[in-house]
Order: structure tokens, then sequence, then C-alpha cells
């Protein structure tokens, strides 16, 4: 505690001059009166009454004398009865009275004494006596007063503190609370006086509620000053708490003689709320100091503040590793120390823009690197500006984009040279596929005219007829080449959609599977409406794909089911075989050219995987879609759904 308070050694206010005392004199003897202001006048100021009613009008008149001497036998009012009603107006320190009386009994002295005399002379009296007993009540007096000057001093000076402060005696009651310590404690002054401290000043440790010891306790029997040791409360007279701080310290009349103690204490309410609330700040701080720095080091990217001195304050993981310097080691160096004068020549003039106030992204290839080489990078500067201030520096993004650059190259160059080579493809096959329709078509219809005449060696007729179903075989596939070709770089099939059965269409197309495959089974379910619009020639060849898919991977003497459904404004038909299912794995990649649903061989070499490609790229032209489903146990269904009404389309 800061506080202090004025010891017994220090004057309350400075000396003043001193004046003569001023004594009154009442007695009716005229000889004993002027004997006695002979020897008095010598040494004060001296004034004198015969009868008692006169002085004490005078005394109504103006101050008090600072002796009043009173003979014991007046006339009138009698020097007892005037020395009681002064007493009623006047104490000892304000106005000291010496008795003069001829009765020297010892009885008398004692009644004198109890009307309120503070001393008693008998007559006849000796000279030096008398002004001995005059002395000694203006000495008494002057201390009195003095006495009085100081504990008004103190009094005052102690109420008008900040603090409280509460004063013992030498057994620990209380003699003195100013009003701060009314205020926090909740007791007054008058009522607290004499109460054992303890029973005023009641403390509790604010961690554990026991109760603890008082330090005045402690300075009356250690005699030295006491303080409080941790968070205390002060239990009030309410029984409502504040926390406190506190010290006590002995008071000491002369070097050793303790009289009591001196407890001075604060209600420290706002500062440990302050206190409490700055602890929480700190620890949110520190929490979201940390919350950023783990925040910041999980960016991939190099993140860095730059102050306007070009100095670095904050920075992240990425960047530490980046440069292979320590975060904290990098605080307060600068740019062109930590990125190198080379690398500083190529960025400074970005530093300079983003320093200046200004937001932006850049890319910058071939900055040379601190470790050796270069690299590719790309930033972003996020300038850093207060309302109405000047730039207070930039936030900096870095990503080091060389690998990416080096794989976007590689990639960029894989692409075209994959878009070459599958335009090379396209168009050789295309190339191929169209020039060999012509011969092939010539062979085809050389062999049915061979086949068709009369005559004929039985064994020729079995070759041209093996001719004939070998051309025919290679148009279809020459067929397929061309429509792939046209799918993949014509931009999809071209179709001519118009009024088309599709109920039709399928008993057309399966007379002429069983026709082809005197073996196969086929059963056809068609119900609702089979009536749209689409290209029927484009159609029958999904549906004989299907089917002829079907048989080749179906298992043997197992019919293949072929079902129409048409309702509302879509036809949805399907195919189903049992047999080996197709694997999970291919099932995203079935539709792809050069693909086939099972991992079974295809023994007659009679597809080159394109069928599944063609007959999407048909249904996809229709505005339709198409879905396959296949298990073990159910075997496998392609099912294509089409709008009833297509429209015709051409490549684009």
């Amino acid at each position: 505690m800061n506080s202090r308070i004025p010891g017994p050694g220090i004057d309350p206010a400075p000396p003043r001059a001193v004046d003569p005392a001023r004594v009154w004199m009442v007695d009716d003897s005229a000889m004993q009166m002027e004997r006695a202001r002979a020897l008095l006048s010598k040494h004060h100021a001296v004034e004198t009454f015969r009868d008692a009613e006169t002085m004490l009008e005078r005394l109504t008149q103006g101050p008090p004398p600072d002796v009043l001497l009173l003979d014991w036998q007046l006339p009138g009012v009698s020097g007892l009865d005037a020395c009681r009603y002064v007493r009623e107006h006047y104490d000892d320190v304000s106005l000291p009275i010496l008795i003069l009386s001829a009765r020297g009994a010892h009885a008398d002295f004692t009644e004198g004494l109890r009307a309120g005399a503070s001393d008693y002379v008998a007559k006849p009296y000796d000279d030096a006596e008398l002004l001995a007993r005059v002395g000694s009540l203006l000495r008494i007096r002057a201390q009195g007063q003095q006495l009085r000057e100081r504990e008004a001093y103190l009094a005052t000076t102690l109420s008008s503190i900040g603090d409280a402060v509460i004063t013992t005696d030498r057994a620990g009651r209380i003699t003195f609370l100013n009003p701060v310590a009314e205020r926090v404690t909740g007791w007054h002054d008058s009522d607290a006086r004499q109460r054992p401290v303890s029973e005023v000043f009641r403390l509790i440790d604010a961690g554990t509620r026991a109760p603890v010891e008082d330090p005045v306790g402690r300075v009356l029997t250690l005699g030295t000053p006491q303080g409080l040791i941790g968070a205390t409360l002060l239990s009030r007279k309410d029984g409502s708490e504040v926390p406190i701080e506190d010290s006590a310290a002995p008071i000491r009349v002369g070097a050793s003689d303790l009289t009591g103690a001196v407890l001075v204490f604060r209600d420290v309410t706002e500062q440990t709320r302050v206190r409490r609330h700055s602890e929480a700040l700190d620890a949110k701080i520190r929490a979201s100091e940390a919350e950023l720095r783990v925040l910041l080091d999980a960016i991939p990217v190099l993140v860095s503040y730059v102050a306007p001195d070009e100095t670095y304050g904050r920075v992240n993981k990425a960047y530490e590793e980046w440069f292979g310097i320590e975060q904290d080691s990098l605080r307060g160096r600068s740019i062109r120390e930590v990125i190198g004068e080379a690398a500083y020549a190529v960025l400074g003039p970005y530093v300079k823009r983003g320093l200046a106030g200004e937001s932006f992204s850049f890319e910058q290839h071939d900055v040379p690197y601190r470790l050796g080489g270069t690299r590719d990078v790309k930033v972003t500067f996020i300038a850093h500006r207060e309302p109405g201030q000047d730039p207070g520096g930039y936030v900096a993004l870095l990503q080091d984009i060389t690998a990416e650059r080096r794989l976007a190259k590689e990639r960029e160059h894989s692409v075209e040279q994959q878009r070459r080579q599958a335009e090379f493809e396209q168009q050789l096959i295309g190339i191929v596929s169209h020039d060999l329709r012509n011969p092939l078509g010539a062979i085809l219809m050389g062999a049915a005219r061979l086949n068709q005449q009369d005559g004929l060696d039985p064994g020729v007729r079995k070759l041209a007829a093996r001719i004939q179903s070998s051309a025919a075989r290679a148009v279809r596939m020459v067929n397929e080449l061309l429509d792939f070709t046209q799918a993949r770089m014509g931009g999809g099939i071209r179709i001519e959609c118009g009024p088309t059965d599709l109920h039709a269409l399928i008993r057309a197309m399966v007379e002429e599977v069983e026709a082809a495959n005197p073996s196969a089974r086929v059963r056809v379910e068609l119900r609702g409406n089979g009536q749209g619009s689409w290209d029927g020639d484009r159609l029958s060849q999904v549906l004989q794909n299907l089917v002829t898919n079907a048989l080749k991977y179906g298992e043997p003497e197992t019919p293949i089911h072929v079902a129409c459904q048409g309702d509302g404004e879509q036809v949805t038909f399907s195919v189903h075989n049992m047999g080996a299912p197709i694997p999970e794995d291919q099932l995203p990649a079935l539709f792809q050219p050069f693909q086939r649903g099972t991992d079974g061989v295809d023994k007659a070499g009679r597809s080159v995987g394109l069928g599944l490609f063609i007959v999407k790229s048909i249904v996809d032209a229709h505005g339709g879609r198409i879905d396959v489903r296949s298990s073990t146990d159910k075997g496998t269904t392609f099912i294509v759904t089409l709008p009833r009404h297509a429209r015709s389309s051409a490549p684009r």
C-alpha cells in the first residue's frame, strides 16, 4: 500500500507567535485580588471580577480566557456553582479552572474537582505556588489544544485519503474508521468502535474459502508491519464480499511502547475485474495467435507480411521451408537480404507497387532462387491500408508453379501428340473403309451372281457362297468403321427421322436374325404404343447389334428376351440374355470404342469392338439413353429409352 499516515512527530501546522496568556480572576476580596493581579500581570494579561455574575456575563460576550481563577466563597453565585456552570460549556482543555479557597479540608478539594475544577489552591497561598499552578494549567491547556489540533488534522487526513483506514488500540479493539472504511466494510464508525477488529474486518481466502487471520493480530503479536498473501475477500457487514488489498503497521509511542495498530486497505473489485478481463483478453490473444499460426502453417502457399520498410513481419511454415530459414529468424530481416540481389532485381518493382498500396496478382518465370537455379512463381499482393492512413505494408501469397508449369507443358505436348495420333488413325480408318466399300461391293455382287447360275458345280457354288458371306461380313465391318469415323470426326451420327413403328421394326429384325441363325431362340414381348418419329434404319442397326451380342455372349440353348414398352412420351426397349456377367470394372468403359462387354473371346472374329460405341452414338443422336445391368444370377440387360418424337440431325 502507498498510503502514509502522519506520525506523532509531525506538526499539523507551523508554530504561532506566542501572545500573553489571558487570565481571569474572580474574588470578592479587594486586597487578595490586588495582590494576585500584581503577581500575575508580570507574566499574563489579567482581568478581574468581584462576583461570578459579572464574569459569567462577560463570558457570553466573547472568547473565554486561557485560565479562570475562581474564589470558592463569592457573594450571590458561589464559586462552586459558577464552576459547574462553566463546565457545562467548556471542557478542561478549552478553559482550565483553578479554585481559590480558605477552606483547606481534603473533602473540599474533592468536591471542587468533582464540580469541574482543574486544580485547587488553598488560601493564604504562596506566590510561587500560585504562579506555578497557573503555569501548569496553561501548559496543560496548550498541550491539549495541540493534541486536539493534531487529532483534527489526522482525522481530516484519514477521512480524505482514498484508502480505507482502521485504527485499533493495543487490545485490537477498533478506535476509528474513516469514511472509505465505512463504505467498504458496511460498518459505521460509531457502531464499530471498541469492537474487536476481527469482528468488523473478516477475511476469506478467495481460492479456498477458508478464513484468513486479520493482519492486525499479527502486528500486535509481532510488532512489525504485516500484509495479506494471495487473493483475499472481505466479508462485509451485510454478508457480501469484496476483494481487497491491505497492509497493517504498529502504532508506537516512543521507540518501543506499542499502543495499537493501523490497517490500510482498499477495495480492488474494479482492479480485479480489469485484471481478469485483461487476463482473459491475453488468453484469447494467445489462443488466437496459436490458431492463426496453425492456420497460416496449414496453407500450402507461401504467406508473408511485409512492413513499409521492406522487412518481414509474420511468415508461415511454407515460407520457412521454401527459403530454408526459420520463421522467427525471418522477422525483421529485409526482403533484399533474404531473397538475394538477383531475385530482388526481378521482384523489386512489384514490392514497390505493393508498398504503395496497390493490390494485384502476377506470374513471374525464371526467378533466381536463393538455394540455386530458378523458379516460376505466381504471386498475389494484398495491400494493408487503414482508413485515412498511409499504406501499412502488404500480405504476399506466393506459389511455386515450377513443377506445375513443367507438368502442364508435358501434358499439353502429350495431348497434342494424342490428338494428332487420333486424327491420323481416324482419317486412316475413314480412308481405308471408304476405299474398301467399292471393291467389297463388287466382290459381293459377283459372288451373288455366280451363286445364281444354273448347273454350277457344287464345289464352286459352295465357294461362291463362302465368298458372298465373307464379303457381306467385311461390308458390315467397313460400315461400322465409317460410322465410327463419322461419330468421332463429324461430331455424331446423322439421323433422318420419320414415322416409325418400333414394334414392327423389332419383329422384322428378329425374323432376320433367326433366319441368319437357325439355332437362335428369341422371345419378343411388345406392349403399349410403338409408334414414333425415329430413324428406322439406325434403330434396326441398334437392335441387330444388341441381339447379335446377346446371341454371341449368351448361354447356348437359352432364349434371348426382347421387350418393348410404349408409354406416354417415351418408348423403352430392352435385350436380355443369360450368361457370364460383364465385369463391374469394365462397365464404365463399355460404350467406348474397341471395347467388348465380357472377357470372352469373339471366336468368329466378327467384331472390331465398335458395335456398342455406335449403338450409344445412335441412341444419343435420338436424344435417348442406354443403360446396362449385369449380374450372375439375373444375366445381362441392355435398356434403351427414346423420346417418342426424335428430331433429325446432321453431323456437327
